[in-house]
């Protein structure tokens, strides 16, 4: 019995296998998604016009009837502090105590990041009362949290706000240690608190052009020392705050910066007595006091800060000084 047919058999078989293999297609490799050549902007316009609208609601609802505690589902930080002390106010008979808050935006800086807290910044419409816009600055500190108003400041007259990109495309968020700022987002606060306390001996006398928010507390300072004259002493310390600043890229490379400080201003007295103002006698209870005054202050700060190897000054694009405690006796 002859093999043969099987030898051909198999030879067969192997050939229609190698012609099959070679006209087989190759499994498809599975491949990474591709990786964006710059993250996109945290959220959308639609959703800012969304936080704002619900942000307007929760004003409404709190500033009708002058309770803080209504605030919390979308207002924190120093937007929270002074609107409270606005309440005071406003309880006590002030028809202007309580600081208009647009719901329109006319200008939003939506940040670029995957990453938590969030700022978003916005500056608003004019009030209806001819005040000048706002800029807003909200902060979304974890994923499951609401975007929380932190801070408004109100623009200065006449004000340019620097370029930032289109909320579409998104503005990069800065670390408060920035290097690519001529100041870091840190130091800003902490550069014109001594400017403030030491005045023209400041090392940082340059670094800032002039503004009306530093020319304001001057003035204030100023007249409580010609008030107490003589008969006892004044005096006044500023402190950056423990939480912020919050920094957003601008087109030229520089950054808007928002932070705060605290003003403490003590005036002791010798056989004196001071008659307080409308709104320091409303949250101390009387109108005068002939031993100490204690106030404290509350203060949120815009800049302009240029980008680094600039020559420019940092400038204050607005600004908002607050009483937000009084004690004396």
């Amino acid at each position: 019995m002859t093999r043969r047919p099987n030898r051909v058999r198999a030879a067969v078989l192997a050939a229609t296998a190698l012609v099959l293999a070679a006209c087989s297609t190759p499994l498809p490799e599975p491949q990474p998604d591709a990786v964006p050549a710059a993250l996109p902007p945290a959220v959308t316009t639609e959703q800012v016009e969304d936080v704002m609208a619900d942000l307007s609601t929760v004003l409404a609802e709190a500033d009708a009837a002058t309770e803080a505690t209504l605030l919390d589902p979308r207002v924190t930080g120093p937007a929270r502090e002074i609107r409270a002390v606005e309440y005071l106010l406003a309880r006590a008979g002030d028809p202007a105590a309580l600081t208009p808050v647009p719901a329109a935006a006319q200008t939003v800086v939506a940040p670029t990041t995957d990453t938590w807290p969030r700022t978003v910044m916005v500056v608003t419409e004019p009030p209806a009362d001819l005040q000048p816009p706002l800029l807003l600055t909200l902060v979304q500190d974890a994923p499951r949290e609401q975007y929380r108003l932190w801070s408004w400041a109100r623009l200065f007259p006449g004000v340019e706000m620097p370029a930032t990109a289109q909320p579409e495309v998104g503005s990069a968020p800065l670390a408060v240690d920035a290097d690519t700022l001529a100041v870091p987002p840190a130091e800003v606060v902490t550069r014109y608190v001594d400017l403030l306390t030491n005045g023209t001996a400041s090392p940082y006398l340059g670094t800032f052009s002039d503004d009306p928010l530093r020319a304001g507390i001057a003035g204030t300072r100023t007249a409580f020392a010609g008030v107490v004259g003589a008969n006892g002493t004044l005096t006044e310390t500023y402190a950056p705050l423990d939480s912020g600043p919050y920094a957003i890229a601008t087109a030229d490379g520089g950054a808007i910066v928002v932070g705060g400080f605290r003003t403490v201003t003590t005036i002791s007295l010798s056989d004196s007595t001071l008659t307080l103002g409308d709104q320091t006698a409303a949250l101390l209870g009387t109108s005068t006091v002939a031993s100490n005054l204690v106030i404290g202050w509350l203060s949120v700060v815009a800049f302009a800060v240029p980008p680094e190897g600039s020559t420019e000054p940092v400038r204050v694009l607005g600004g908002e000084h607050s009483r937000i405690q009084v004690q004396g006796q």
